[in-house]
């Protein structure tokens, strides 16, 4: 190994590791269960009642799952906490959507989640780049933490 890919090497991985121990943390404050609240498409809100029951338990690695009536299924969440607005991407690993990508932004205020996705299968270059919806096909979710009961 050259002198210079040892200085590289070591330069460098104090910036993945830092990096890395961002992400985790970051997951880590998603980690838990989070129900829709509010859903927004084609630059409208939808009516409350008409919010899709629809919850999403976010692991600590980032392996999570979606539930709806119809539905349950899998999925890897990545997150990236240095971009603006903060990115998220999802790999579908069951369902009907199975082996398709999302992408999309998101921010987290207290316990709300506002999450501004594409669909299933659209390219990165789909991704959001702010939460407005008109004229596109990508939803806004808005999710609120669930609280767990305490065991007694």
């Amino acid at each position: 190994m050259s002198r210079l890919t040892c200085v590289l090497i070591m330069l460098f991985t104090p910036v993945l590791v830092i990096a890395d121990d961002e992400i985790q943390k970051e997951l880590k404050a998603l980690q838990g269960k989070w129900k829709a609240v509010a859903m927004e498409a084609g630059g409208k809100p939808l009516p409350k009642e008409a919010t899709p029951d629809f919850a999403v338990t976010v692991g600590a690695d980032g392996k999570s799952t979606g539930k709806m009536p119809q539905e349950e299924f899998g999925f890897v969440m990545t997150v990236n906490p240095k971009k603006d607005p903060k990115a998220i991407e999802v790999q579908h690993e069951s369902g009907t959507e199975k082996g398709k990508k999302q992408y999309g932004i998101y921010k987290v205020d207290g316990e709300k989640w506002t999450v501004c996705m594409t669909i299933p299968g659209a390219a990165e270059t789909d991704r959001p780049k702010d939460f407005n919806t008109k004229d596109t096909s990508n939803v806004v979710f808005v999710f609120e933490r669930v609280k767990e009961e305490k065991k007694r």
